[in-house]
């Protein structure tokens, strides 16, 4: 799994940002603290995209990690 920190691992990548706030309203309502690193368009991109079509990522401390998998219903393959 790939880390940002010490402490942040990363939960999901490449999240839309409909993806992302229903993500957001479930982290905040188990109190599961996160991180989100936006991916924005640049060059000649940025005025053909919008910013409904940016990416982001979700980082989570690595203590809460299995509670947010659990809450968000992710499981290990």
């Amino acid at each position: 799994m790939a880390e940002f920190s010490t402490n942040e691992q990363l939960l999901r990548s490449d999240v839309t940002l409909e993806e992302c706030k229903k993500i957001e309203k479930v982290l905040r309502k188990n109190n599961i603290s996160y991180f989100e690193k936006w991916k924005f368009h640049t060059g000649i991109f940025k005025f053909v995209s919008s910013g409904k079509n940016s990416k982001c990522d979700i980082y989570i401390h690595a203590d809460s990690m299995e509670k947010a998998k659990q809450a968000l219903g992710i499981t290990k393959k």
